[in-house]
């Protein structure tokens, strides 16, 4: 956040990669453009000298820096308040009106969103107008098949408070609920409740009798009548995918071939023990923690980030929504009741992503948890093992994630802490620390505690930055099962600490897919014993060259790229050469090419071993009508077919042909699509 002066002209390449880090860098703690905290660092930065920040420089530990940035005074001058979507019983009301217009005219989705607004704006302070738009978008829901949600909302609506001389009504719609689910011994029940509340209902005699003769025609239905297996939501994740070869005794998330290497250049990374065929799921993980983004949080769960039918709201605000009353308590136990009443504060801010999750993993547990894993904070990380396994849902598999902070200079710790300094403000004001004083002084000191978190917050900001994967599902731009046109959806942010361990290739092995938020790591090609679980950090080599490649890498990742394709300098897509170069059968190693084409043995150079090369080419030209039929297939909607059909021609043409091969490169990449169409779609609902 240094006021950006552009580069100057004719400068070396080595500015320009210095030029770009600083860039990517800075996107990672706040938006240059949008809201107040990159003014507000520009303002801190012209207060501050250079011999501070050379100082700065030397401090050695997370919870220094963030004492010493607390020290300088103009950085108090960033008024921190409370600053969140309120509720709004007008507001509720008007969409309530406007539910109810839409709804006598049977425009039942148009109903189903004025409703849920209603519901998320209405107040919780013992009025009617929150059960009120729980009951009217019950029937919606009935309308629409939603039954299940339905009887969830006529609950909700009754715990709110609905009004005793309608509550018949919502009780009879439960019965009608429990009808069309089958369950005709809650139904019976219900229209029993619904008829013992018509003493109650605001009618004349006449009307009530006729209710209650109805009400008995219902019960009477019921009678003798077995009930049938309610299915659990479709909404709900299966989290079906197994790991190959079972879990590992030392990485729980991870498939017994995957181990944890170390090196000082590499760091901790993953490598597979043994043959891997392409296709094969070597990790799968829940997150240890995630943030939704901003714009998702109209249409997905807060907590689950399931997409939204019928919201839930939160007491106080008017900012997140669940999915159920379950992950709405969840969330209110945990992170939400310290985030609640700051989040229009955190979005006009204008930080980002990784600044929330940064947050977020403190928020999610609370000050004493932390307190009591202070001690262990001091100990250095060791390689898992089956006698000391990692832990992906203890906080140290996250604490020791690399931050890269050998590499960081003074000004970047100094903005990351100041970043960390804000956090901090909104912990205080929070009272996540215990009571605080609104009219005391900003400046005021830091005890222990706050120190402790603070450093925790610029420990995770570092972290984040270079660890953190997107949540993202799948989308079908041009019709369902249309594969070749799809997107994927971001959803979010979140940390997995075992797939943290994949490193990086321009010729990924490694593909994902996401169960919910369990991201599913699969082989795209076949690995053999020590090679590299490695996975694609956004540029590939099929679509950039090196150059280009290995800019992004050192702007964003902070490392040059040294995997196959940039040692070789492979061709994009639109460079490569229509060849087959063949691979020895028994080293690997490549073959020179045939002097002539009557021969048929080739020797190979590196091992000696005489290598048949015309059934090798006979043998790829049936591979090659393999690939033909996974693309006819993946045409015409055929997942499965086609992703067995791309295995066995991935995994045929690696044994015979050293990369880069275009077809082999394109059948890579129509599994890759394949794959992620095995997990969460998102979809709007139909608008019937």
């Amino acid at each position: 956040m240094v006021r950006d002066e552009g580069l100057r002209e004719g400068a070396s390449d080595v500015e320009v990669e210095e030029y770009l880090r600083r860039l990517c860098s800075d996107v990672t703690l706040c938006s240059p453009r949008e809201g107040f905290f990159s003014h507000y660092v520009q303002q801190i930065n012209e207060q501050v000298s250079n011999d501070f920040l050379t100082k700065f420089g030397k401090l050695t530990s997370d919870e220094e820096r963030l004492q010493t940035t607390w020290g300088v005074k103009p950085i108090h001058t960033l008024k921190v308040q409370r600053f969140f979507k309120e509720k709004s019983l007008e507001a509720s009301e008007a969409r309530r009106g406007d539910g109810n217009k839409v709804f006598q005219e049977k425009k039942y989705h148009q109903a189903l969103v004025y409703y849920s607004q209603a519901v998320m704006r209405a107040p919780h302070d013992g009025g009617e107008s929150l059960a009120l738009a729980y009951g009217n978008r019950s029937a919606v829901l009935y309308h629409l098949g939603h039954y299940h949600l339905a009887l969830t909302d006529i609950d909700l609506a009754i715990e709110a408070g609905y009004p005793p001389s309608l509550t018949y009504k919502v009780l009879d719609r439960r019965g009608q609920c429990y009808i069309q689910q089958g369950v005709y011994s809650q139904a019976q029940e219900a229209f029993r409740m619904a008829a013992e509340s018509l003493p109650k209902a605001s009618m004349d005699g006449k009307k009530r009798e006729a209710w209650k003769r109805d009400l008995d025609r219902k019960m009477d239905g019921c009678v003798g009548k077995e009930d049938r297996a309610v299915h659990a939501s479709s909404r709900s994740v299966s989290g079906g995918a197994k790991l190959f070869a079972g879990p590992s005794p030392a990485l729980p998330n991870a498939s017994s071939v995957v181990e944890i290497k170390h090196t000082h250049d590499q760091g901790r990374y993953a490598v597979v023990t043994g043959p891997v065929p392409t296709g094969e799921v070597l990790m799968a993980e829940r997150p240890y923690a995630a943030i939704l983004m901003d714009t998702k949080s109209g249409t997905n769960c807060t907590h689950c980030y399931t997409r939204l039918v019928a919201p839930v709201p939160c007491p106080t605000c008017s900012g997140v929504a669940f999915c159920s009353a379950s992950c709405r308590d969840k969330g209110l136990s945990t992170y939400h009741r310290w985030e609640c009443q700051f989040l229009d504060l955190l979005k006009g801010s204008g930080v980002s992503l990784n600044a929330y999750l940064a947050l977020r993993v403190i928020t999610q547990h609370g000050l004493s948890f932390f307190k009591e894993l202070r001690p262990s904070l001091r100990a250095s990380p060791s390689l898992p093992s089956a006698r000391q396994p990692h832990r992906p849902s203890h906080y140290l598999s996250l604490y020791h994630l690399a931050g890269l902070q050998e590499q960081r200079a003074p000004q970047d710790f100094f903005h990351r802490s100041l970043l960390a300094s804000f956090l901090l403000k909104i912990l205080q004001r929070a009272h996540f620390f215990g009571p605080w004083d609104d009219e005391g002084p900003p400046d005021k000191g830091l005890g222990e505690d706050e120190v402790y978190i603070g450093g925790l917050l610029l420990r995770h900001l570092q972290v984040v930055q270079f660890n953190a994967h997107e949540l993202t599902g799948m989308s079908f731009a041009e019709g369902a099962n249309n594969f070749k046109h799809t997107k994927s959806v971001y959803i979010g942010l979140a940390i997995y600490p075992t797939v943290a361990f994949c490193n990086h290739s321009c010729f990924p092995a490694v593909t994902r897919y996401f169960e919910g938020d369990r991201m599913v790591i699969v082989s795209l090609r076949p690995l053999a014993p020590g090679d590299v679980v490695a996975e694609n950090y956004g540029p590939i080599f099929t679509h950039h060259d090196r150059q280009q490649r290995q800019r992004k890498l050192l702007s964003r990742y902070w490392f040059r790229c040294g995997c196959e394709a940039c040692k070789e300098d492979w061709p994009t897509y639109d460079n490569m050469v229509d060849r087959r170069v063949l691979r020895c059968q028994t080293c690997r190693a490549q073959l020179p090419p045939r002097t002539h084409n009557n021969q048929s043995n080739v020797k190979c150079v590196e091992c000696a071993a005489s290598n048949n090369v015309v059934t090798m080419m006979k043998t790829l030209d049936q591979l090659d009508k393999l690939y033909v039929l996974g693309c006819r297939q993946m045409d015409e909607g055929k997942r499965e077919e086609a992703i067995q059909c791309f295995i066995r021609y991935v995994d045929g043409v690696s044994v015979l042909l050293v990369p880069p091969y275009r077809e082999l490169h394109l059948a890579m990449q129509s599994l890759r699509l394949l794959v992620a169409a095995r997990g969460t779609i998102h979809a709007l609902p139909s608008q019937k």
